[in-house]
């Protein structure tokens, strides 16, 4: 999949295509009837199935205080939508200009000249231009006018309720990753760089990967879970996790860090992604390191357990 960052990025005119539209943060299974919709269409009518998104959630720049976590990095999202069969991707940069844009000005001008749109698929609850004039509807009015197929699709129900990025962030947030993963229709990984922490659980026998995440990501809830790691090389392995604020040690503050069974390579500055199988307990404030010591041998056990019974 050829990935153009920026509408700039694209050759002028572009090759006729039919165009999948949205955020598509998550990629969960309601994006993916999307994709897989343009690019059948794509194929039948011998195009290029071109997916059009942003380089932000449109809130960062509408409503910065109410703009939401991430579900994806941008290279999850890419390979996840190249995964579906799309033959380009372009991010455009979401900026004032494009905000501001007449819904008109936006068909005739991005998706006609600059996407080269013959067949478009949204959703039927899509809209789009300033202050969200232009809709599924207005787009069925426009076909015939500017030359182009519509689909509109309805919701994808998972479990009777539509897939939406706000479904799979409230199951995280609560800790339901079963849930979330359902409605994404693949797994939910946390992705970032591992960087060097206060090496504490050096000392105390139980070296640890802290993670930095890529970008602002929903989180699960705080605590210990066993996970599964992918490391940069793409190799998995098990490990126990702690999400928090560390309670015990005086002024710790906050970290991700995975403790990696029969693992001892230098991981620092490599990329990683984490899979959160299963709770195991809350945070605790514990007497001393001692005690902590025992709770993690106990959490690594427990650990163990649960991700070889999966």
């Amino acid at each position: 999949m050829k990935v153009f960052d920026g509408l700039d990025a694209l050759p002028a005119p572009f090759a006729p295509a039919t165009v999948a539209i949205g955020t598509f943060d998550g990629v969960h299974r309601g994006h993916q009837a999307l994709i897989a919709t343009a690019v059948a269409d794509a194929r039948a009518h011998d195009r290029p199935a071109l997916v059009f998104t942003f380089d932000r959630h449109p809130q960062e720049l509408l409503a910065p205080d109410r703009a939401p976590a991430y579900l994806t990095t941008p290279a999850q999202r890419n390979r996840l939508i190249a995964e579906l069969g799309a033959d380009a991707l372009v991010v455009a940069a979401f900026d004032r200009a494009l905000s501001q844009m007449s819904p008109e000005a936006f068909v005739r001008d991005i998706l006609k000249r600059r996407l080269g749109a013959d067949s478009i698929v949204v959703g039927d609850n899509f809209y789009f231009g300033r202050e969200r004039a232009g809709s599924a509807a207005y787009l069925r009015e426009k076909a015939d006018e500017f030359g182009f197929a519509l689909h509109a699709l309805e919701p994808v129900l998972v479990g009777g309720q539509p897939a939406s990025s706000t479904r799979v962030r409230e199951a995280i947030r609560a800790g339901d990753l079963a849930e979330a993963e359902t409605v994404l229709g693949h797994s939910y990984l946390l992705a970032g760089t591992i960087v060097k922490g206060q090496q504490l659980g050096r000392t105390l026998g139980y070296p640890t990967a802290n993670l930095a995440l890529t970008v602002n990501q929903v989180v699960p809830p705080d605590g210990v879970w066993a996970v599964v790691a992918t490391l940069q090389d793409a190799r998995n392995v098990n490990g126990a996790c702690s999400l928090g604020e560390r309670p015990t040690i005086e002024g710790a503050g906050r970290s991700l860090e995975t403790f990696l069974f029969d693992f001892a390579e230098d991981l620092y500055g490599q990329e990683m992604e984490l899979r959160f199988v299963q709770f195991l307990r809350p945070e605790a404030k514990f007497d001393s390191l001692d005690a902590l010591v025992v709770q993690m041998a106990r959490d690594v056990e427990l650990a163990r357990a649960r991700l070889a019974s999966r």
